[in-house]
């Protein structure tokens, strides 16, 4: 199928990409130069599998040079000798050669759910269709299969209408770890495939069956399988698909790439994967995937048509299709007791739903399926939620304790090990604003927001009915973090969970900056994100007709509002913490804006409050403009403080510390909020700064990064919450 419309990459084509299903943990992560990718299912990071896509002249006897992508880590392998013994040395001394394309060989043209090499012998394509995950308890089971096939498609092509002898494609992975093995029934007529072990594996045909068969090859190296009158040899550890393309024809190879994990996968709760109500095997889902070929190249190219045609700039256009895919990458649907349970691993981490997470994908999730994000909400308050008590300070050093209702943890669990229930994998105590301190205020703030974004996208009043004891709960639980005495109450987060122990102090998702955004308490980001939870209450409780508890949360946002305008300093900016003796009392930060991004998309889902809450006349105008002369003084700061050499955003001036995932919601709503720097040549400089922190250096191995130090991946890594840059797309 034609992908005429999609122009090739720019700049360095050697980076890595996730190639996934939906929920099913798994991806063929390919693309980087000289390292190893392939199969990979529940890891957090790509394969360690040598991917050979190559051609040589002749037939497959031939011993001319195979010519293939460099996605491997090295070209010949002498294992064999483990084997043979003095024959070994033969090996070592008459190698069959493997060069690969240099880079100004390759071109790449990377789609929203296509991603195509083009050398001069041949194309790669590999289609990774997505959409709406249907519901399971109301879907069909046609429906659901055809959703939930834990796999993807791919085609390699070899053009040979011009020459004038026989050429040899392959398509191989050889494994870095023992259990390969043929997958000789189940698959269908013409049809090939090998398997490691019982878990992941790929299948191929020819799509004209007509002409000769394709051949399998199973040997240490492809090459080697290629000359050898016994192709297969199951001591081997690189299995593919070759075939010959005689001069004047063209061939295509189909494939599919795809995983099986069957029985219970966790533990403490213990789930399978969904996908095991409709697939026997490994054989039944690769199969399947090659007789839905068709219809899954169709959607992903329709996929692409649809980004390719947006609003969007090429640089954007490439920052949604590579954290989508990162974001597929890192998504699990289990079935546990019968009932479906979402999962979205965090990348390289693997800790399960994390919750400073959950609140960015519900963007993309509302869009897409919104009955996971109910799901995600209801497995909250079931398994992870939790009674809290928070620190008052008495005036002489010391403090009591005092209830501050519910809360939730940071996370599930890592690894596919729930933690026990009400703990998270992450939080410990005794951390005065450090890294793995606990979240608490920002916890009960996401899953607040979540909420009120599902009510509002959803209008499902019938689920609202049912939780409102735990909404009601969740404004008791803002209002006394703020203080438990009305009287000391700011609108803004004052006091410490008691879970956080003696002498510690809660964190924020930005754990591990500097003071600037680290520390919750009193801070700018957290401040603004209280603002909006209020908010969300306030739109839950105007739809379950409680005056009395909307003219609360209104009155608590109110109060928010106006502490963070009384606290613009004299050369207009708002320091990140309001505490003048803490080191982020002089730190800029542009996330000071963050919590606008709810209003904003409430009110592109004719949500009124959206509107009114972000209305230049309406209760909230000065903060509103105060906040915007805050962003503005940062974005034009003659320092450029808030800016990396590169003109890539720089979310505080005190730390070379920045997340993708945020920058994307900062920039949606200083564009579509704040209407500042839209489309003018600072934007694009960003923009385009932040397609290179993706695919060079580092972040070129790791599929996706989100935590980046000067433009530098050095955490949050192969990472799925970059995926707000569904925001930017109208």
């Amino acid at each position: 199928m034609s992908l005429s419309y999609l122009h090739p990459v720019s700049g360095n084509v050697g980076f890595n990409a996730h190639h996934s299903p939906m929920g099913a943990f798994f991806s063929f992560t390919c693309g980087h130069f000289n390292t190893t990718g392939g199969l990979a299912a529940q890891s957090g990071k790509p394969g360690g599998q040598d991917i050979f896509i190559g051609v040589k002249d002749g037939d497959r006897h031939s011993r001319t040079p195979l010519r293939c992508m460099p996605l491997y880590s090295g070209a010949t392998d002498v294992s064999a000798g483990a084997y043979v013994g003095e024959q070994g040395d033969a090996i070592k001394r008459d190698p069959l050669t493997t060069n690969a394309y240099p880079p100004d060989q390759i071109q790449r043209f990377y789609g929203w759910a296509s991603d195509r090499w083009v050398t001069p012998d041949l194309q790669f394509t590999v289609y990774t269709p997505f959409g709406a995950i249907p519901n399971p308890a109301t879907a069909s089971a046609g429906a659901m299969r055809d959703a939930l096939i834990p796999a993807v498609v791919a085609e390699l092509t070899v053009d040979n209408t011009q020459g004038t002898q026989t050429k040899t494609a392959i398509f191989a992975l050889r494994f870095s770890e023992p259990g390969v093995r043929t997958l000789p029934q189940g698959l269908g007529e013409g049809r090939i495939g090998f398997a490691l072990r019982r878990a992941i594996g790929f299948a191929g045909q020819l799509v004209d069956k007509d002409q000769p068969a394709a051949l399998p090859i199973f040997r240490w190296t492809p090459h080697q399988a290629l000359v050898e009158d016994s192709p297969v040899h199951h001591l081997g550890n690189c299995p593919g698909i070759a075939f010959e393309v005689p001069p004047g024809q063209k061939r295509t190879l189909r494939l599919a790439l795809g995983c099986y994990l069957e029985g219970v996968v966790t533990t403490q709760i213990e789930g399978k994967y969904l996908y095991t109500r409709y697939f026997a095997n490994l054989e039944e889902v690769l199969s399947t995937a090659l007789d839905s070929y068709e219809p899954m190249v169709a959607t992903a190219c329709e996929l692409d048509h649809k980004l390719a045609s947006s609003n969007l700039s090429t640089d954007q256009q490439f920052l949604l299709a590579h954290s989508t895919r990162s974001y597929y990458g890192s998504t699990q649907l289990l079935d546990v007791g019968g009932q479906p349970f979402w999962i979205v691993n965090e990348g390289e981490y693997c800790m399960l739903n994390t919750l400073d997470l959950s609140v960015d994908h519900v963007f993309w999730e509302l869009r897409q399926n919104p009955w996971v994000v109910r799901n995600l909400l209801e497995t909250f308050v079931k398994f992870y939620s939790f009674r809290d008590q928070v620190k008052v300070p008495d005036g002489k050093g010391g403090f009591s304790l005092a209830d501050a209702g519910i809360s939730f943890c940071h996370d599930m669990g890592i690894h596919n090990n729930f933690t026990p229930l009400g703990t998270s994998s992450y939080e410990l105590a005794e951390l005065n604003a450090l890294c793995f301190s606990h979240m608490t205020q920002e916890q009960i703030c996401n899953w607040t927001l979540i909420a009120g974004c599902y009510v509002a996208a959803t209008g499902d009043i019938q689920w609202l009915g049912q939780y409102a004891p735990i909404v009601r709960d969740a404004l008791r639980s803002m209002q006394n973090r703020d203080h438990v005495d009305p009287a000391k109450r700011t609108g803004v987060m004052q006091l410490d969970s008691w879970r956080c122990g003696q002498n510690g102090a809660e964190i924020t998702t930005y754990d591990s900056l500097d003071h600037s955004l680290a520390q919750s308490r009193n801070n700018l980001y957290i401040a603004t994100k209280c603002w909006a939870t209020y908010l969300a209450l306030a739109l839950m409780f105007e739809k379950l007709g409680d005056n009395d508890a909307y003219d609360q949360a209104v009155r608590s946002a109110s109060l928010a509002a106006r502490t963070i305008s009384k606290e613009m300093g004299p050369d207009g900016y708002i320091p990140a913490v309001f505490e003048k003796e803490n080191a982020g009392f002089k730190s800029r930060i542009l996330p000071a804006i963050e919590g606008l991004a709810y209003p904003l998309f409430w009110r592109e889902l004719g949500e009124k409050i959206g509107e009114s809450s972000l209305d230049a006349n309406g209760l909230f105008a000065d903060m509103i403009v105060t906040l915007k002369k805050h962003t503005k003084t940062l974005l034009e700061d003659p320092e450029n403080r808030n800016r990396f050499a590169d003109g890539g955003i720089r979310l505080s001036s005190t730390s070379n510390n920045s997340w993708m995932s945020k920058i994307a919601i900062f920039q949606y709503v200083c564009r579509e909020g704040l209407a500042l720097e839209n489309g003018d040549a600072r934007h694009k400089a960003a923009d385009a700064a932040h397609v290179k922190w993706q695919t060079e250096g580092e972040s070129a191995y790791w599929a996706m990064s989100d935590q980046l130090i000067n433009g530098v991946a050095k955490g949050s890594k192969y990472y799925p919450r970059c995926v707000t840059t569904v925001l930017w797309m109208k």
